[in-house]
């Protein structure tokens, strides 16, 4: 991946750019103001990491924040998708009662661009890595907007699955109902995931589902402090945004997709 997650600092009139999959990222720190090009074309007419502005082609369309003549701090963080996400199995699974199963899900990555402002870090803009379709999780009086996403979850861990800017997420499934589970699909809130760094790969926090008889009552989900292995000595580089617990409840977790919106 060639993003680097560590503070830099960027001088006047100077410009530094980076990458995640198709997502092409320039920062531009000029008189009092960040600005910022974001592309997501192959071509996107810039050569090397950093430069002076003669450097940029004229072509790039700016985002603009103001900042003090002395900051000079930036920093890019990962994050989840704002929306929960629907995933689907690679092939549909029947879990037996009392029964288990681990699947991976790849979740394309946001990146949080942070600058300095008066002193201090804020953050200025959240781009998302690619573009997922949106759907509707539930039923149409109660339900919620979600991303449904194109890859689908798999049983094993294969670095070659898994594009560069996908964060892995690990779910354990634990069937503790009196019947067989069919998993078709998994509603998942992202809000208490964190994303760590592991030999060049992002990964969030480990969880596991408890899936009981009435879906109605909700589905338990634990999550552990780290990823599961052979990632759980990796370095934490974004919190969760809805802070860390250890425990929660999904409602309606394994419930039907309505329709695509867009």
């Amino acid at each position: 991946m060639s993003i680097s997650w560590d503070e830099r600092t960027l001088a006047s009139s100077r410009w530094f750019h980076s990458g995640a999959g198709p997502l092409s990222i320039t920062l531009l720190r000029r008189y009092d103001e960040w600005r910022v090009s974001t592309s997501c074309a192959q071509d996107h007419g810039i050569h090397g990491d950093e430069g002076e502005l003669q450097d940029l082609p004229g072509t790039l369309e700016w985002q603009r924040w103001d900042c003090h003549d002395e900051d000079s701090r930036i920093r890019l963080t990962p994050a989840l998708p704002s929306l929960p996400v629907i995933a689907k199995p690679h092939t549909s699974l029947s879990i037996a009662p009392g029964g288990n199963a681990l699947f991976y899900i790849g979740i394309p990555m946001d990146v949080e661009i942070h600058g300095e402002c008066g002193g201090s870090l804020r953050k200025l803009t959240s781009i998302p890595s690619e573009t997922l379709s949106k759907t509707w999780h539930g039923d149409r009086s109660a339900g919620e907007v979600c991303y449904s996403l194109k890859t689908r979850a798999r049983r094993h861990f294969d670095a070659s699955d898994w594009l560069e800017h996908d964060v892995i997420v690990s779910v354990d499934l634990h069937n503790e109902s009196q019947e067989p589970f069919e998993f078709e699909r998994l509603f998942l809130d992202l809000g208490h995931f964190s994303i760590f760094t592991y030999e060049n790969r992002l990964w969030a926090n480990a969880c596991r589902i408890r899936i009981t008889e009435s879906d109605e009552e909700g589905n338990d989900i634990t999550y552990d402090s780290t990823p599961i292995i052979p990632a759980e000595s990796g370095q934490e580089v974004a919190s969760a945004r809805e802070g860390k617990t250890s425990r929660s409840t999904l409602r309606r977790a394994f419930a039907s997709v309505i329709d695509v919106i867009h």
